[in-house]
């Protein structure tokens, strides 16, 4: 099994194939107690959410051979989150984005270069 790092780096491939915006991978280790890695990435539609979310999940599986706990909002679209334990992705569309504004949660964290596929 991958570490939580390259599990962010493998979800954030799959994200960046599906055509993903404004990908936000960060180290939160330490600075909460829910995982270590978060990534934040944007979809144009709903759609396009779902495909992201499905690319992230099959990706993690065949590479990692990881699941996610839980997925959520893939019926609806406009938020996705979804659960690897020390991993969590949230997949939104522009408004939905904006409007929580998660990116800002964790002025500490540690941004981490997506590395192209």
């Amino acid at each position: 099994m991958a570490n939580y790092n390259e599990l962010g780096q493998i979800a954030a491939s799959a994200a960046v194939d599906k055509k993903s915006s404004r990908i936000s991978l960060m180290d939160v280790h330490g600075l909460t107690d829910m995982c270590d890695i978060v990534l934040i990435c944007s979809a144009e539609n709903e759609k396009q959410s779902a495909a992201i979310a499905d690319a992230i999940e099959d990706h993690c599986k065949k590479v990692a051979g990881v699941k996610p706990y839980v997925v959520e909002g893939k019926q609806v679209g406009n938020w996705i989150l979804m659960d690897y334990g020390s991993l969590i992705v949230h997949i939104f569309l522009a408004a939905a984005r904006d409007y929580y504004a998660l990116d800002s949660l964790w002025p500490l964290a540690k941004s981490i270069p997506v590395k192209s596929s």
